[in-house]
């Protein structure tokens, strides 16, 4: 078959003419940069999700080998220190980046009707990139890790009614034994993985059913193809120099093994460090509730509200942008005070 048949075989067979014409009729904004953070998200799980590949030949997800088996990635394999740095700074960018996505979701008020399916499904891949960062903080079982996962999982039980349950999920028991490591592995690197590509698939039909608003005049507007396409890999080159410039000069030093018998304080991973400092600055009464539960409750009605804004908010008014900006300084003033 000649290199004419095979196109011709190519493009009967797989349809790209029209798989072309339809991303060619999608318009993203000319001059937006946060139309580009989803782009940007999905870039980042790819990169999640191969370097995890290569880790994962290696590693030894056992309480007794896993330490040493993360020291032999990182001192006895070519470029496995290399590796192993960008796949841990490209899971915390991830989780900022979904969080700025959805944070500038809020903004724009691009949540309302018919973008309900959109939001849900984004805020969902919110908590299972969270997840994923934090089973992944646990594989390396040194103390830092053992620490996330006692100190990760010890204010889950302030969630009302699922807290307790919360608590025993997040660490695969009780206590925090060589079991949560054998739980933290099976779900970091299948159910985890998993789920969130087929919700990130999703999302991506159902913004292709009910695209973005955009401007309605084309001078302010560009096709997805090819102009978009090429401008997201233009980002994606800038978050390969910064994963690696973060990776090469910013080390994510290794410490020692986890001992269960050794003094544990220490922080939550930074996505959880609002919560953490909730529940420490907590009085030890409020309105006749223990203040930690009763805060902690005041917080899932934040996100069972922010589940449910789309229906709420139909008309996408401007004080919901605002209120969003300020539980976000909120946060950021709690993980402030929680690193002091």
């Amino acid at each position: 078959m000649s290199g004419s048949g095979v196109s011709e075989w190519l493009r009967d067979r797989i349809g790209w003419e029209q798989i072309r014409a339809a991303l060619e009729a999608h318009r993203a904004p000319r001059r937006s940069f946060f139309f580009y953070l989803g782009s940007i998200t999905a870039f980042l799980l790819l990169v999640q999700v191969t370097s995890g590949v290569l880790l994962v030949l290696y590693y030894q997800p056992d309480a007794t080998q896993a330490f040493g088996s993360v020291q032999r990635i990182d001192g006895g394999i070519p470029y496995g220190h290399l590796v192993r740095a960008v796949h841990v700074w490209a899971s915390d960018l991830f989780v900022a980046s979904v969080l700025a996505h959805l944070l500038t979701i809020l903004i724009r008020r691009s949540f309302k009707p018919p973008h309900e399916l959109s939001w849900l499904s984004g805020l969902v891949a919110l908590f299972l990139s969270i997840g994923l960062a934090f089973t992944g903080a646990v594989l390396p079982w040194n103390q830092t890790a053992y620490t996330h996962a006692r100190v990760g999982s010890e204010f889950a039980k302030y969630v009302p009614l699922i807290g307790p349950w919360l608590k025993r999920f997040m660490r695969g028991g009780d206590e925090i034994t060589a079991s949560t490591l054998g739980h933290a592995y099976g779900f970091h690197v299948a159910v985890l993985p998993a789920a969130l590509t087929a919700l990130v698939l999703a999302h991506l039909f159902f913004l292709s059913r009910k695209p973005a608003n955009v401007a309605k005049d084309e001078k302010d507007s560009l096709p997805l193809y090819p102009d978009f396409f090429v401008r997201s890999a233009a980002a994606w080159t800038g978050v390969v120099v910064l994963l690696m410039t973060l990776a090469i000069f910013f080390e994510r030093s290794l410490g020692v093994a986890a001992d269960a018998t050794a003094p544990s304080t220490g922080r939550p991973p930074w996505y959880f460090l609002p919560f953490h400092q909730i529940v420490r600055v907590a009085p030890k009464e409020l309105l006749g509730v223990d203040g930690a539960r009763f805060l902690m409750g005041a917080a899932t009605l934040v996100g069972l509200a922010l589940a449910l804004l789309p229906f709420i908010d139909r008309r996408g008014s401007k004080v919901t942008a605002w209120v969003a900006s300020v539980f976000v300084v909120v946060l950021l003033l709690l993980a402030a005070s929680a690193i002091q």
